[in-house]
């Protein structure tokens, strides 16, 4: 009887336990503890308007954020799947700088095709897109026009009331996400935040990344002393070199190319006063064909909606939850049988 109980209790435990860890579908994710850290200080963020929009990088709960952004291989798998979708839609940003179309297959479906050299780089799409590809993740990578659409970004809300001229789009990401992209905050504490910053548990924010309160070194990839590709030209000029060309330069949570590989794209809107839903970018880009640099200081940011940029993906950490509970009680179960025999 004991034994059969047992088997049970393991097997639902282990049941329970592949609901709730998320697959990693390829991405190389690290999880962010220290739940529950404070905020920038103004000492620590001395350019950031602390009257208007109060502090940042606080977080109460552990999350999971992939190393490097999602690269252009990663990206295409997606776009394969959804531009051969009855009703898919299609705009000049969806596959960003480092895909192209190189025709058409029997069926009428595009031929995607990254080009050479940029397998590695970061993708860089709108952030609509950016906001399907979680979609899809959330849903198993499934093949349903609404596998894309719904899950965790509801994109029928994605447009702009013919009245107001304001865009409607979904501002947060839904209940019961498993992927998402990263907030502000989030994206802030992977990138700057250290549980030891002044010294053994005396936490604070690096100003630059890296765990640096410098500016960081450029240079090429390899190249001796370099620590970013910040205003360097990779040999494919359109595309930023290839995600984690700097791996020393990885900041206190194991993240790379928060400096130097794309600006990217985070779920957050900066409340100005009006409702346009811009979300804001951070990190800074390798070059940009347009003539304008971002900086990647804790304390600077850009707002961006339509044009390519790139981005990483966040999901829940996995948790014990149920699968744990059942273990435990069984044990308890277990030792109580041992001590009344």
């Amino acid at each position: 009887m004991m034994r059969t109980a047992v088997w049970f209790g393991l097997t639902l435990a282990s049941a329970c336990l592949a609901q709730t860890v998320p697959p990693d579908y390829g991405h190389d994710f690290v999880t962010i503890g220290a739940p529950g850290n404070r905020g920038v200080t103004p000492a620590e963020a001395p350019l950031w308007r602390f009257d208007r929009f109060g502090t940042f990088g606080g977080v109460d709960y552990e999350f999971r954020i992939t190393r490097t952004e999602v690269t252009n291989t990663q990206y295409l798998e997606f776009l394969n799947v959804y531009t051969k979708l009855p009703g898919h839609r299609s705009t000049f940003f969806m596959a960003g700088s480092g895909i192209f179309n190189d025709g058409f297959d029997p069926h009428g479906h595009a031929i995607l095709r990254i080009f050479s050299g940029a397998e590695q780089a970061p993708a860089n799409p709108s952030w609509e897109f950016a906001a399907r590809y979680v979609n899809w993740l959330h849903n198993d990578k499934g093949t349903r026009l609404e596998d894309f659409e719904r899950g965790v970004y509801d994109t029928s809300t994605f447009g702009i009331d013919p009245v107001t001229g304001k865009r409607t789009d979904q501002l947060e990401r839904s209940p019961g996400s498993r992927f998402f992209l990263p907030t502000f905050d989030e994206w802030t504490k992977a990138a700057h935040y250290d549980p030891n910053r002044y010294g053994e548990d005396q936490e604070g924010y690096w100003y630059f990344p890296g765990a640096s309160d410098d500016p960081l070194v450029s240079g090429m990839p390899g190249e001796p002393g370099a620590e970013t590709g910040v205003g360097q030209t990779p040999p494919e000029f359109w595309f930023a070199f290839h995600a984690g060309s700097f791996p020393g330069t990885d900041g206190p949570w194991g993240l790379l190319d928060t400096s130097g590989g794309a600006m990217e794209w985070t779920e957050s809107v900066l409340d100005q006063g009006f409702d346009d839903r811009t979300r804001i970018l951070v990190g800074s880009q390798t070059i940009d064909p347009f003539g304008f640099l971002s900086s990647d200081r804790l304390d600077d940011i850009t707002l961006g909606l339509w044009e390519p940029h790139g981005f990483r993906i966040a999901s829940v950490v996995p948790a014990p939850g149920v699968a744990t509970a059942v273990i435990a009680g069984f044990c308890v179960v277990c030792w109580r049988h041992r001590s009344v025999a």
